[in-house]
């Protein structure tokens, strides 16, 4: 990236660095708005999980490495690019900042600017006033059976219009996310009202910023509503969050089979679930879809072969097998933590990963040894990505730098029709034959 950038918003609220909170170390509310979505589905979710310990991977480290410098760059008025190459630590793992990471933490930083400097009424008026970065609340006021709160990205005040807006930076491209009726979206929401009582508001904007993963809405989508609508809505959480409870207080003394049947249930929410790996209901549900291949689970031999299917049928087994997946994979990282906890699983052992070579020495140690040796240049350039270059040049440039461009295509992909926004492949057999009548 070019080391000159254009000129920044007015929008530098705290020079002191001291201030951005490492994402990572905070804690989370029993019921955080980040668990809304699973705990609302699955009134078993929080009994099974309450007393586990963190099962955060790389991806999620990194959305949360992600997070940081977009904080740094809201409180400081720097840009992305002026953290490459510098270190963030997730909860695990540590990163460091690439282009991919400034560019997506751009997108947002970019966002939420524009955003402010147009929420404010007049212009005289400070555009910090109308922006809490990484505002912390607390649910409390709603009376719930659990400590409840959470963390929004950003909040925005629009004055002129009455709204609240909440910007939520999804750092993710596997698993898209949608926002119309996204009940953590609106948990948020929730959450930046009684934060901010003070302010005169009408309507409700929740907005996700999701760079890495196309949708239909676009990256960046948004959906408003009146402010009665989720005060409505705030009824129906309660309403779950005391279900979850009941859950949790009949674990005990409820038959096992019966509380599992009356509290789980499996779907798309188990996705990030700290149970997943032992839920019963998630195993049940996944060995039922596998059983429909198998004639003998515990000792599997394919009972028939894709051939057999029609395409209806093999879209079926595709949905069951994005699920099979999932739950695989939960399992696998259940019994990798237990391994790593001294558990012996027969049969497997734990083995080092092997990262990839780097200097042991400072940079001056190696620089100095490296000419000593006859390398000239020990350091390389690396021309700007596309998606950097029209951000620095901005809208107005961006059509100059079309005839530059190119998209290659490596080969195909078989995604659900609805969980995409590309236009459909043309089949190799189309390519080669023409389709006879």
């Amino acid at each position: 990236m070019p080391g000159s950038v254009p000129p920044l918003p007015a929008l530098v609220l705290d020079t002191d660095m001291t201030k951005t909170t490492e994402h990572a170390t905070r804690d989370h509310a029993t019921w955080s708005a980040s668990s809304t979505e699973r705990n609302w589905q699955c009134a078993g979710a929080l009994a099974l999980t309450k007393n586990l310990p963190d099962t955060s991977g790389e991806a999620a480290d990194w959305g949360t490495a992600c997070h940081q410098i977009s904080e740094k760059c809201l409180r400081h008025g720097t840009m992305p690019a002026e953290y490459i190459g510098t270190i963030e630590k997730g909860k695990k793992h540590e990163f460091e900042v690439d282009e991919e990471m400034a560019e997506t933490a751009w997108t947002y930083v970019d966002y939420v600017r524009k955003t402010v400097i147009a929420a404010v009424p007049d212009k005289k008026k400070n555009p910090a006033d109308y922006l809490h970065i990484e505002q912390h609340f607390s649910l409390a006021s709603l009376k719930p059976p659990f400590d409840a709160g959470g963390t929004a990205d950003a909040v925005i005040y629009h004055a002129d219009a009455k709204m609240i807006e909440v910007v939520d930076l999804k750092g993710g491209r596997g698993h898209v996310v949608d926002v119309i009726g996204n009940v953590q979206l609106r948990t948020y929401a929730l959450g930046a009202m009684l934060a901010n009582t003070g302010m005169d508001i009408e309507q409700v904007r929740v907005t996700i910023v999701q760079p890495r993963a196309p949708h239909k809405s676009g990256r960046i989508r948004s959906e408003t509503f009146h402010v009665a609508d989720l005060l409505e809505w705030t009824q129906e959480l309660v309403r779950a969050m005391h279900r979850a409870k009941d859950a949790d207080i009949s674990r005990a003394t409820m038959n096992s089979t019966v509380w599992e049947k009356e509290f789980l249930t499996a779907g798309d929410h188990c996705k990030f679930c700290k149970a997943a790996g032992f839920c019963p209901a998630l195993e049940r549900k996944s060995l039922d879809a596998a059983g429909v291949w198998f004639d003998d689970l515990s000792q599997p031999h394919l009972a028939n072969t894709p051939a057999d299917l029609d395409p209806v049928q093999a879209a079926m087994m595709l949905d069951a097998a994005d699920m099979i997946d999932g739950w695989i994979n939960a399992v696998r990282a259940y019994w990798h933590s237990q391994a790593e906890n001294g558990v012996e699983i027969p049969n497997y052992v734990l083995v080092d990963k092997i990262g990839r070579r780097k200097w042991e020495a400072n940079d001056e140690t190696v620089l100095g040894e490296l000419k000593a040796l006859g390398v000239e240049d020990p350091y390389t350039k690396k021309l700007i990505t596309p998606a950097a270059a029209e951000k620095l040049l901005g809208a107005k440039n961006k059509a100059k730098l079309a005839p530059l461009i190119v998209t290659p295509t490596t080969g195909t992909n078989l995604v659900r029709a609805d969980k995409t926004t590309r236009q459909a492949a043309t089949p190799a057999v189309h390519k080669h034959f023409s389709v006879i009548d």
